[in-house]
């Protein structure tokens, strides 16, 4: 009877080493979500080929240089989305630490010379390697948030603490490269992250209201306000700070409702800058019109539609709060984008999601849905040996 006992706890002690102690991911992945990052990398494709011709054939003589680049990248993504649906998403809370150090060392190697590559008076690239570190800066953010979430009370525990000023710690230096917009982003994701978590609302604003007053008084460079009184008034200066925002005007009136056809912009012929980049939704409203554009708008509350209904699904706070993060994250960049090449906010460098060309944000969005697959998994509780 005793070696019976002993057997049975072998393998009840083995069920638990191998499985998490409520429940086991189970299954395929959400049918609905993978119909939408297929839509959207396809739509992305179509749109840089289109956009990035122009400059193509100008500057490497290829006009499907920007498009293989962009193939490439899906690729790499693919292969991290696959490794991220596989591994189970709770074993990120493990090696959060690990994660957020190495992501913040290549971010400080981008500000020393010889390591880091300025382009455009920003040093946020790594010098021989095609990677733009800040990209990866909001995953870091979203599994710092999501893990403190979990194993604290309250906003001013010492894990919690810790973890917040990690983010800050990043915040600060990509103001220092300078990055505004990435750095706004992680502000936005950690106040709706832990707003979601439970933290009091009137808190989270007032002190948001006085960092972010403190850090855009200390770290606000020249050029950035001139940009925000181009996007006041892009016509008081329509050769100088205001020509792309007008320019993207342009592309998106000719478009009206159907667009003048796929691969026929205008402006996308050295007229419009960034146009297979900041602004490449410019050119899919020119192209394709309204339609088009009420296309792309639509997958992209798809995805925030369906990445909310797994985060609510999720038995687990952790993979929650990831899941809300990781969908918040994409589709705030897509507003932002939108935003700035509509007039609606301040001409910034933000790529749309899966759309624009952007190696490292093609690379880490598809890394990141993949993580969003992974939790979508259906569940099963595991089984629990017991002796009879």
């Amino acid at each position: 009877m005793s070696s019976k006992r002993k057997r049975i706890a072998r393998i009840e002690k083995r069920v638990k080493r191998a499985f998490d102690s409520k429940s086991v991911l189970f299954g395929s992945p959400d049918g609905f979500l993978l119909v939408v990052i297929g839509a959207l990398m396809l739509f992305g494709v179509m749109a840089i080929f289109s956009a990035g011709a122009p400059e193509g054939a100008e500057l490497y003589g290829n006009v499907a240089y920007f498009l293989i680049k962009h193939i490439i990248a899906i690729g790499v993504g693919i292969v991290l989305l696959i490794f991220a649906f596989v591994a189970d998403y709770r074993y990120w809370k493990k090696f959060v630490m690990p994660v957020t150090y190495v992501i913040i060392a290549f971010l400080v190697a981008t500000l020393i010379p010889g390591l880091g590559k300025t382009i455009y008076g920003s040093s946020r690239w790594l010098a021989g390697i095609p990677l733009q570190p800040s990209e990866f800066c909001k995953f870091a953010a979203i599994i710092l948030v999501s893990s403190a979430l979990v194993e604290s009370r309250n906003i001013f525990e010492s894990k919690m603490l810790k973890h917040l000023g990690l983010i800050i710690l990043m915040i600060l230096i990509l103001l220092a490269q300078p990055n505004l917009s990435i750095a706004v982003i992680l502000g936005l994701i950690t106040f709706a992250m832990l707003l979601v978590g439970g933290t009091s609302f009137r808190f989270l604003g007032f002190t948001s209201f006085i960092v972010g007053s403190i850090g855009l008084i200390a770290f606000m460079k020249p050029y950035q306000l001139s940009r925000i009184k181009g996007w006041i008034d892009p016509w008081a200066d329509p050769q100088g700070i205001g020509y792309n925002l007008i320019q993207s005007f342009y592309a998106i009136g000719s478009g009206g409702l159907f667009g003048v056809g796929y691969g026929n912009s205008r402006q996308k012929l050295f007229w419009l800058p960034f146009s297979h980049t900041d602004f490449i939704f410019a050119v899919i409203a020119e192209e394709l019109g309204f339609i088009g554009c009420f296309v792309l708008i639509g997958l992209f509350l798809a995805l925030l539609y369906r990445g909310f209904y797994i985060a609510n699904k999720c038995p687990d706070k952790f993979g929650k709060l990831l899941a809300f993060g990781i969908t918040f994250s994409i589709v705030l960049q897509a507003f932002i984008n939108i935003s700035v090449t509509t007039g609606v906010l301040p001409v910034t460098g933000v790529t749309l999601p899966l759309i624009s060309h952007g190696g490292t944000s093609v690379v880490l969005t598809l890394f990141m849905l993949g993580i969003l697959l992974n939790i979508s998994r259906k569940r099963i509780r595991t089984i629990n040996i017991k002796n009879t």
